[in-house]
């Protein structure tokens, strides 16, 4: 307790500015298109540290790999870590307005499989997409004939009319915005993981 009372008064009194090194752990995907455009302002307020950006799609270990920070889009069941979070993520279906003016715009789930639906694929077997009908969670199996481990290759086929995609906000948020993809199926949209700042509760 009087270490804690000590570190906050040393915070409230800004004695100490923020120096060494700093590494962060990211999604692939996230890192790129929210963590890694914020660095170079973070650098420039804080002129003393310097930072290490390591991006990969695997759970990283934070104390073996010496990570001070990871972000995770989880839903965090690892009791040993501090997890701060940082932003909602909700899961959408999404397609363009042109394929939907060729195909049809689904009404139920299981109108599904009469689309291409564009897959996330791990090891060759396609993972299902998760909605929520009569109060409970339920995962459908999904069908098309493009499929990928890539979220990036999946949103550029999802952006090219290709089909139906089941992205993350973070990913498709502008595209929504500006009209370039529109979500279906909204009022089946299952609660999603959000996103956390994870650190060791030792560091």
């Amino acid at each position: 307790l009087a270490e804690l009372e000590q570190a906050e008064l040393a915070v409230s009194a800004g004695a100490r500015s923020a120096s060494g090194h700093l590494t962060i752990s990211a999604p692939a995907g996230f890192g790129r298109q929210h963590v890694a455009p914020l660095l170079p302002s973070f650098l420039a307020e804080h002129r003393d540290v310097s930072l290490t950006l390591s991006l990969n799609d695997r759970i990283a270990d934070l104390l073996n790999e010496g990570i001070d920070v990871a972000i995770r889009i989880a839903t965090l069941t690892d009791s040993s870590m501090v997890g701060v979070k940082l932003a909602e993520n909700k899961r959408v279906v999404v397609a363009t307005p042109a394929y939907l003016k060729r195909h049809g715009i689904p009404q139920t789930l299981d109108q599904l499989t009469g689309h291409n639906c564009l897959a996330i694929s791990s090891d060759g077997s396609q993972r299902g997409w998760t909605f929520r009908q009569h109060g409970k969670n339920i995962t459908i199996k999904v069908t098309g004939n493009m499929a990928c481990n890539d979220g990036e290759v999946l949103h550029d086929w999802s952006l090219a009319g290709k089909g139906l995609s089941w992205r993350s906000m973070w990913e498709v948020g502008s595209e929504i915005e500006s009209g370039l993809l529109v979500t279906v199926l909204d009022e089946f949209a299952a609660p999603g993981n959000d996103i956390y700042a994870v650190f060791t509760q030792r560091r």
